[in-house]
Parts: structure tokens; sequence; C-alpha cells
């Protein structure tokens, strides 16, 4: 049996902590590597449209993976809804079942409000992790997924993934103020509101609450998250500096790498610097350029709109030399 633990929920006071307590402080992080697991990343494919479009939708994409976690006694380490998919980072024997129970619940609430036509694929990307290191990286691609397409987003305060959870130390002073209720005192009829069914017999496990709604923690062990990274400054230079890892990951999952203009001028400087002894843009002749945009294209995918912004090449000739309708090369 896992364990589980108190718990908060972030809705109505976005300074409040959540996780999961473990026991074993004193360990090292590659032994509770070893002994948490097995861990994978579920990733559902993106749909053809819009799956969580509102914070309704969020908020049943939450209770689904809780609901989901409690079922499968699977701990969830990272977690990012997206518009149109999903990511999670899970400790389990049995990852499909879990995307099994999320699926069905979660393509339940979306034919209930009339959207029968944007369901959860039935099968997902699941991806096994087998390294300390590779799962570390994988928590961080899942919790940068929406900060590197929307500039808006801090990924280590957006409400929709777990960035906010570790490393908190604020937060974590509200944690022994938070009061809880079991989800076991829950009457039938909150229960099928909650849950956007017609069951009324208790589904939720061990789970608590904060004002009637799951709290992440009862599913999402950011205590055992943080003693894998060992350190503050190891997650945080994970999360801004590995951005290479980030983009291993993604063609892993069959993704398209995504790095914000800012990281990938910090990748371009230094491949100029190495490559050709160089550290400013105007010092590359036209055909470094091009070898260059050919690089950003090839190694870490970039859309032609970003190698003509890095590169300074006029975006008609990036269109020539990269067709948009070609297909892309590996």
């Amino acid at each position: 049996m896992r364990e589980r633990a108190l718990i908060v929920w972030p809705f109505n006071d976005p300074s409040l902590s959540c996780g999961m307590r473990t026991n074993d402080f004193s360990a090292s992080p590659e032994r509770l590597f070893k002994e948490k697991g097995p861990y994978f990343h579920v990733c559902s494919k993106p749909v053809d449209g819009i799956l969580f479009g509102n914070d309704q939708d969020r908020k049943a994409a939450l209770v689904a993976l809780a609901l989901a976690a409690s079922e499968t006694s699977t701990i969830l380490l990272a977690y990012a809804i997206m518009s149109n998919h999903f990511h999670v980072i899970i400790a389990t024997d049995l990852p499909e079942r879990f995307y099994k129970s999320f699926k069905e619940r979660i393509n339940r609430y979306l034919a209930r409000h009339g959207r029968c036509g944007f369901l959860l694929p039935e099968d997902p990307t699941i991806v096994p992790i087998m390294t300390l290191n590779q799962l570390l990286n994988e928590i961080v691609y899942v919790i940068r997924n929406q900060y590197v397409v929307d500039d808006s987003v801090n990924p280590l305060s957006h409400v929709w993934c777990s960035g906010y959870l570790y490393f908190n130390p604020i937060l974590k002073q509200f944690f022994e103020m938070v009061k809880y209720t079991n989800a076991a005192d829950l009457s039938g009829r909150k229960i099928m509101l909650l849950t956007n069914s017609k069951e009324t017999n208790h589904p939720f496990g061990s789970l608590q609450l904060l004002n009637e709604f799951p709290a992440p923690s009862s599913f999402v062990d950011y205590e055992l998250v943080e003693k894998l990274f060992s350190s503050a400054r190891q997650f945080t230079v994970r999360a801004f500096k590995n951005v290479e890892a980030q983009i291993e990951t993604a063609l892993i999952l069959g993704e398209d790498p995504c790095v914000p203009d800012e990281e990938m001028s910090s990748l371009v400087w230094k491949y100029c610097k190495d490559q050709w002894g160089v550290d400013k843009m105007k010092q590359l002749t036209p055909q470094q350029r091009i070898a260059l945009a050919k690089h950003m294209k090839y190694s870490y995918r970039s859309s032609n709109g970003q190698i003509s912004r890095i590169t300074f090449l006029p975006l008609k000739d990036v269109n020539t030399l990269f067709p948009l309708t070609a297909k892309k090369q590996p």
C-alpha cells in the first residue's frame, strides 16, 4: 500500500501548499528512485480541438486525476493540464490502468457537456523512466509545458501544473494551518456533483478535501520530488538551464520541441562560439547563417519564424530554405 498524506488545494488561496509525507528523509535520491518506482511519463495524444478550455474543465481534469490515482494506487509526481492534452509523471505498476480510469472519467464529463467530438484518445503515449536523471528531466519537462508556449506563464507558479508545489517554503508555512475534510464525509449528492456522474458510492479512497474539492497532495508527492532533486538549486537549474534535455524528452515523446526565443538564443550563442569562434550574430557570414538555420531546424526543430528572428535571415529566405509544406526532417 502506497503512503498518502495531508493535502492542500490552491484555488482559494494561491499561497497554500500541498503534498504527501514520506518518511525516508535520510535516503539518497538514487535509493528513493529505486524504492518508489517504477515510473512512467504518460501523455495523452493531442486532439484537434479544445479539451480543457476553461477553469471548470481543468478542475474536472484534476478531479479525474485524483480519482484515477486513488482507484489505481498511483502516486503522481508531476502533472500539466494543457488545452488539448495532458502530461503526468506517475509511480505505478499499471500506467495503462491509470490512464483508462482518467480517460473514462474525462470522456464522460465531456459527453455530459455536449462535447462528444473531443474525447481523449484510446491509447496514450507511455514512456518508461529507467534512470533518476531521466525522471528529473521529465518532471521538469511536464511543468514547463505551458511555459514554453505561453510567455505569461511561470512554470513555478502556474496553477494548472504542479510546479508551484516544489521547494516553496512560504506555502509550507500555510500547510499546518489548513483544515481538511475527509472525502468519506461527502453526501451522495455532493459526490455526484464532484465526479460529474451518477455514482453515489464513495470513490475517493483516502483522499482529503479542502472546500469540498480534492487537494492535489492526496495524489501528488511533492516531498518525494524534492528529495529526488536533492536541492532547490538543482531543481531550478534543470528547469531553466538544461534545455538540451528538454528537447531530448520531447523527441522521445514524439512531440515537437518548443524552446522560447530567450533560451534558444543562449543555445545558438554557444553553438556559434564553439563552431566559428564568434559570439555575435552580425559576425556570421551568409553561409554560416544558413548553416546555423539548418542546425536550428534539424537539431532543435525550430520554427521558421524563430529561425528568422534569431539568425536575422529574412523570413521569405527561411521559408524558401524550409518550405512550410515540406515534411520535417529528423
